[in-house]
């Protein structure tokens, strides 16, 4: 049975096991792995973990910013940047990064938090865009290299 909850202490461990196989994948450019001390700066509505048969096999981190006058987000006002969504390789077909956002959201709109943004440096780009394009989010901007 899958459960998504915030995260706890308890979970750091995992989590931080969870970034460096990550980055062991190779799918992101320049991300590197977080620490549990990192990712304890998180803990509270903005970190949320998946979790099947009491094993942690996703996580998601957020943070609230205020705007300076982004082009798409008004000064001063908060929004939600979505800054690590991870799932385990073996549970990626299951939703859980789906269902991890929806709960991130949810807990931001509930603190009175409507607008977010993410960014991403997925080697699988498409798929990322198509992915949050399905949370309702729309591309602000695109920057590419050779």
């Amino acid at each position: 049975m899958v459960n998504v909850r915030k995260a706890t202490e308890g979970d750091l461990s995992r989590a931080a096991k969870l970034s460096e196989l990550w980055i062991s994948e190779g799918i992101t450019y320049g991300l590197g792995a977080n620490t549990e001390e990192i990712l304890r700066n998180y803990i509270g509505d903005y970190f949320w973990v998946a979790e099947i048969d009491s094993v942690v096999v996703g996580y998601i981190t957020g943070t609230v910013h205020e705007s300076d006058g982004l082009a798409v987000i008004e000064k001063g006002e908060s929004y939600l940047e979505v800054d690590e969504v991870y799932v385990h390789p073996d549970y990626r077909s299951d939703n859980l990064g789906h269902a991890m956002v929806d709960k991130l959201l949810q807990s931001a709109e509930n603190n009175g938090i409507t607008r977010s943004t993410v960014y991403s440096a997925s080697k699988q780009w498409q798929k990322i865009v198509g992915f949050y394009e399905k949370h309702g989010f729309k591309m602000w901007f695109v920057q590419m290299y050779r």
